[in-house]
């Protein structure tokens, strides 16, 4: 992992920690159960905003999209500030790929191999994150089914699934899913 990476994935933990945790708390609330989350990055892996589905939303937002992340809609909605959140870590990414990895690419770095290091890192952050979520909200957060997705890398749902989650029943159902509809 290059410098800057290693340099980061603290932060990046501390804000994925703090904006699930804020989702968690939130549905809790209204007595839903969240059963996965997923990080949407775009084209370059460097704009992330964080997702949930419940078990209450399938009846009503999600129907017959329970393992479509880039369907869900349940994020921060509330006026909040969001630089309190991955807001806050999408600037200091988003100035490094302008600032290191363009100059990079112009120079003759693979593009593709750039992208999949920013992909490696949310995977990492989001593997320590869920590690320390256990840790802080408790066992339960182990069947959380937590996945990074990018449209045009549609391997990475499956593949980031693999990565940061322990198996369980949601993670079977999901990789079930994967395998049926790829």
């Amino acid at each position: 992992m290059e410098q800057w990476y290693k340099e980061n994935i603290e932060a990046l933990r501390h804000k994925i920690i703090d904006e699930f945790s804020y989702l968690y708390n939130k549905y809790r609330k209204k007595n839903q159960s969240i059963y996965a989350m997923v990080l949407k990055l775009n084209r370059k892996a460097t704009v992330a905003a964080m997702s949930v589905s419940t078990l209450g939303s399938l009846t009503k937002q999600h129907y017959n999209l329970k393992w479509l992340p880039e369907e869900w809609t349940m994020s921060i909605v509330d006026g909040i500030f969001a630089d309190d959140f991955l807001d806050d870590f999408t600037k200091k990414i988003n100035e490094y790929y302008g600032d290191v990895i363009v100059p990079k690419i112009q120079s003759g770095a693979n593009k593709e191999e750039e992208i999949e290091k920013n992909i490696q890192f949310y995977i990492v952050g989001m593997k320590e994150a869920k590690e320390s979520l256990v840790n802080i909200l408790g066992l339960e957060i182990e069947n959380i089914v937590f996945i990074v997705s990018v449209d045009e890398h549609p391997d990475v749902a499956l593949r980031s699934a693999l990565a940061i989650n322990v198996d369980s029943e949601l993670l079977r159902e999901f990789i079930e899913f994967k395998s049926e509809n790829s």
